[in-house]
């Protein structure tokens, strides 16, 4: 197994990069979307080298991810975070071992549209004399359009061009009144009850999550992430005929998405119902995702 290579105080590295821990719901990682991994980049101090040493200081996202957090402007104008681990491994000719950087998780979204992921992915490897391309998602030879490189001893610094900026523990805003609602506090199911997040799995094809907020005139707003490409749709919608009924929009990349969803009335945790494509009909069903 790759991760048996990395000491156990290994870092996560935000440029940006994504936590290895496995969640039922989207981790901390994960919630810092796009346009806040942006001003974090354009705001940020840009820092011209991280040894494991450094990494080693630098506060996590949150408990369940142990490494630190980077985030990057690319050379082509996107924006990134990743989470990075440093390790050992030894060679074949050799005794001494030698360091390796595993990228963790990475996602990178476009410049010119926040909403869309140029490239994602996780446990990539990253020998010295190497370096990664963001923009793409791949490793390259140094000096061949790497936006990270790591040397001989085991420093992990930008290109030129590149602006790489170090997250000190977790930047999410905190959570608004209406996010820490609680649904079960009353009787009978009212239309914000729908606000909050919820994890998606629409036939199997369509996962992800979506965030929602209904306002107590029935107005729905909100977005959809997709779990394999990261990439961010608008949602918009009203209440249906009853208390307990949404109908949604989601406006994919090229075609629409219609949710006829139904909040259970006990505990309102779970939704379930229809969404329609191009005149096609499948089910799904969401869960509401409890606060980090």
């Amino acid at each position: 197994m790759i991760r048996t290579w990395f000491a156990r105080s290994c870092l996560c590295v935000c440029f940006v990069a994504i936590s290895t821990v496995n969640l039922p719901a989207a981790d901390v990682f994960e919630r810092h979307a796009a346009p806040l991994v942006k001003r974090l980049a354009e705001s940020g101090e840009a820092v011209k080298l991280v040894t494991m040493q450094d990494a080693s200081k630098i506060k996590p996202l949150a408990p369940t991810i142990g490494s630190p957090c980077f985030v990057a402007k690319t050379d082509e104008g996107s924006y990134a975070k990743v989470l990075v681990s440093w390790g050992l491994k030894k060679g074949k000719n050799t005794e001494k071992p030698m360091p390796v950087l595993l990228i963790e998780r990475y996602v990178v979204y476009r410049g010119d549209r926040l909403d869309l992921t140029s490239a994602t992915g996780k446990d990539v490897m990253l020998f010295p004399g190497f370096a990664f391309n963001l923009d793409i998602g791949q490793v390259v030879p140094e000096g061949q359009g790497g936006d990270i490189i790591f040397t001989a001893d085991g420093e992990l610094i930008p290109a030129d061009h590149v602006k790489l900026v170090v997250l000190n523990g977790s930047q999410l805003p905190p959570a608004d009144k209406a996010a820490r609602r609680d649904p079960q506090d009353h009787e009978g199911v009212v239309g914000e009850d729908f606000t909050g997040t919820w994890k998606l799995n629409a036939d199997g094809r369509w996962l992800g999550e979506l965030d929602l907020k209904v306002t107590d005139g029935g107005k729905a707003t909100g977005s959809f992430t997709s779990e394999e490409s990261k990439n961010s749709y608008e949602v918009t919608g009203q209440l249906g005929s009853t208390p307990h009924n949404v109908k949604l929009e989601v406006f994919l990349a090229n075609t629409q998405l219609s949710v006829d969803g139904f909040l259970w009335t006990k505990d309102k945790s779970q939704m379930a119902g229809t969404v329609t494509m191009t005149g096609r009909k499948f089910g799904f069903v969401a869960t509401r995702v409890a606060g980090e």
